[in-house]
């Protein structure tokens, strides 16, 4: 018989082993913060599309960069914990 835990697919926040990922709530926080100033640069006239290009690069740099870094570091865990 299976246990359930086995059935249960782990969600967006989570990683496969279903632990909670502080990373990935940043990285989505981060990715529609930028969505959202892209959106108010467009629709209103608070904040002009060249104003808020540094901010959005800035954004999506932190919500892609921050994964990147965080899967490179497990990665050289695992290589010296095999050596």
């Amino acid at each position: 018989m299976e246990s359930k835990s086995s059935n249960i697919k782990s969600g967006y926040f989570e990683d496969a082993a279903g632990n909670k990922s502080s990373t990935r709530l940043k990285t989505f926080l981060a990715a529609i913060t930028a969505m959202i100033v892209a959106l108010v640069s467009v629709f209103f006239e608070v904040v002009t599309v060249g104003e808020s290009l540094p901010i959005i690069f800035a954004l999506l740099a932190f919500s892609s960069g921050e994964k990147s870094y965080q899967s490179f570091l497990e990665s050289r865990t695992k290589n010296s914990s095999h050596e």
